[in-house]
């Protein structure tokens, strides 16, 4: 059961608000002024949590490895289609229900050097590094093994993981934020989830050229 705000250390208040920031002003519009005026405090005492705005930027982007790494890991299930559609769902939900990491990301893919460093120092380094090693290392590990069985459940056609993900999540983070942003500033019902949901298994249905499995005897 998830505290109160009240109840919340301050570290983790200081986290929140910067999220809800984010989501209406962007990632780099906002100010801690704004952060301690939010939550009834003084800036100075930020600083005692926080060495500064990038630290607590680091530690946002940290929650939102965390939480990227533990993507492609639905319950058990015999079809890879099935599991592959699971985790695909999940990972919908995720984007939908903390809109400032899609800002981050959206952000960092338009930084060049392949990265802003606020997710690099976060990860311990770049996306593409990550997939080899580093936290986001387990969860690209995943994706691939559920990719080979698709393939050799004759379901899929081959393809590289990486390839995968990043036209799957390259076009749900447009989706999120084009032709408008509606979406990321304000709560989501489950009818707009589950339309989003159907959007982007549709679109990695015809990715992956998905077959019904074949039905036993």
């Amino acid at each position: 059961m998830r505290r109160r705000s009240g109840t919340l250390p301050t570290r983790e208040r200081i986290l929140n608000e910067v999220e809800r920031l984010i989501v209406l002003k962007g990632v780099y519009s906002f100010k801690l002024r704004d952060v301690a005026d939010r939550l009834d405090m003084k800036v100075p005492a930020i600083y005692k949590h926080y060495k500064s705005r990038d630290d607590v930027l680091i530690e946002v982007s940290r929650r939102f490895v965390m939480m990227l790494a533990a993507q492609f890991d639905p319950p058990h299930l015999p079809e890879p289609a099935r599991a592959l559609r699971a985790s695909l769902n999940r990972l919908v939900e995720f984007k939908m229900h903390h809109p400032a990491y899609v800002r981050l990301a959206l952000v960092d893919f338009a930084t060049p050097g392949g990265g802003m460093e606020y997710v690099k120092q976060a990860a311990g380094g770049s996306f593409r590094d990550n997939f080899s090693r580093g936290p986001l290392a387990p969860m690209y590990r995943r994706l691939r093994q559920l990719l080979r069985a698709g393939e050799r459940a004759r379901q899929f056609r081959r393809m590289q993981a990486g390839d995968f993900y990043r036209v799957i999540d390259a076009a749900l983070l447009v989706r999120l934020v084009f032709p408008d942003d509606q979406l990321l500033l304000q709560r989501p019902t489950p009818a707009q989830v589950r339309a989003v949901q159907r959007w982007l298994w549709g679109l990695a249905s015809g990715i992956l050229a998905i077959r019904a499995p074949a039905r036993r005897g």
